[in-house]
């Protein structure tokens, strides 16, 4: 059994072949032959009121790979203003330090394969799957990127546009300007198109084909006043406000919710199904439930049939868009989105089986990763 590292995985994890096995992934869900249950969250009350314990899973598998993975988080969360949003923040032990891990399987055998450090794989695989509605749903000639945001997701969200469209110019925003900065010069270098630090959201977004918001704001920053005919919207932590949704006239999304647990279930900042062990009037006041928009947090109301309040467009999966089933953009002026505007959408489970397989794989072609006896899970009491 291999432990296999950040440093790992970005020796063999590249944004075309996350591309490719995410829609491999797709097209394996859509002959019934893949199963994913997207994330569920498990917030606990902590000892520190304006702090939670967050615990994530999410899981998926795969026949035509012969692999079961799940992924997992451990988070301390909690959220303060700053930059004129509200924003979470989280660690694990201390800041600084997180603990995300997917653990890989063989379902042939039962064996256990693998423990990854999610860290990087997560952005990775966040990109493509924002890049993959770029390639479904974007103006065939999209060439212009307004980023707000500038850290990892911003990163890896770019290297997948630039991967599906002839990107030659991005803007991109954040509040601090050594950020906005540092992120142009490296995005520049790396993809050798004009990226400029803006001193706006505004500034950022004018003129953009494709609006990406790479942010860990639990506040909408993407207001309606910012879109323009024909753009194409990612979001990456429910960043849009409530007037966004009804200028959407075509997105990804329409799966079902697949899981089942016992307790009080709650809303929460991203749209995940959550739960909750404590007092949710305490959790709404770390959150700064006043701030909040809806019972979504960003994502403004959320209907039975988990469709935003407002939005009126079409949804389309993206398991029928990569088989050829589905409908996709009719115009240059239509406003599109990766996801967001119904429930579902994700399918991250998915995601981590299709990646995650082919880190282990490369990862022992390459002799990489840090050996685990494979009996140390193994017990000989029936469980």
């Amino acid at each position: 059994m291999l432990f296999i590292n950040n440093d790992d995985v970005k020796r063999v994890l590249a944004i075309d072949d996350a591309l490719r096995v995410l829609e491999d992934g797709h097209r394996e869900l859509a002959e019934q032959a893949l199963v994913a249950r997207p994330r569920v969250d498990i917030y606990t009350e902590t000892a520190n009121p304006e702090r939670f314990h967050r615990w994530g899973t999410m899981e998926g598998s795969s026949k035509g790979l012969h692999r079961h993975a799940i992924r997992m988080k451990s988070d301390v969360v909690s959220w303060r203003d700053y930059g004129g949003s509200r924003v979470e923040d989280k660690f694990c032990v201390e800041p600084g330090l997180y603990c995300g891990l997917v653990f890989l399987l063989d379902t042939n055998t039962g064996e256990p394969l693998a423990f990854i450090n999610d860290g990087y794989l997560q952005h990775i695989r966040v990109g493509a799957l924002a890049g993959l509605g770029v390639r479904y749903l974007a103006k065939a000639d999209a060439s212009v990127v307004g980023m707000l945001g500038s850290g990892g997701m911003a990163h890896s969200h770019l290297l997948a546009f630039a991967a599906v469209r002839n990107i030659q110019r991005v803007q991109v925003y954040s509040p601090t300007k050594a950020n906005r900065e540092r992120y142009a010069r490296e995005m520049q270098e790396q993809l050798g198109v004009d990226v400029i630090p803006c001193d706006s959201p505004e500034a950022a977004v004018k003129g953009a084909d494709i609006l990406a918001a790479c942010t860990n704001s639990v506040r909408p920053i993407v207001f309606a006043n910012l879109l323009e005919p024909g753009v194409h919207l990612t979001q990456v932590s429910s960043e849009w406000a409530p007037d966004v949704y009804p200028r959407i006239d075509l997105g990804i999304g329409g799966d079902p919710a697949s899981q089942v647990i016992t307790g009080v279930p709650i809303d929460d900042s991203h749209g995940f199904p959550s739960y909750l062990a404590g007092d949710y009037e305490a959790l709404q006041h770390a959150w700064g439930a006043k701030n909040r928009y809806g019972t979504g947090g960003g994502h403004g109301v959320v209907a039975s049939d988990g469709t935003v309040g407002g939005f009126h467009g079409q949804t389309v999966s993206l398991v029928d868009l990569i088989a050829g089933t589905g409908r996709g953009r009719e115009n240059d002026d239509q406003i599109s989105c990766s996801g967001g505007v119904r429930g579902g959408g994700g399918k991250q489970g998915l995601q981590f089986v299709t990646v995650s397989s082919l880190v282990y794989d490369r990862a022992k072609e390459a002799g990489l990763g840090r050996e685990i006896p494979t009996e140390w899970f193994l017990q000989d009491i029936r469980n």
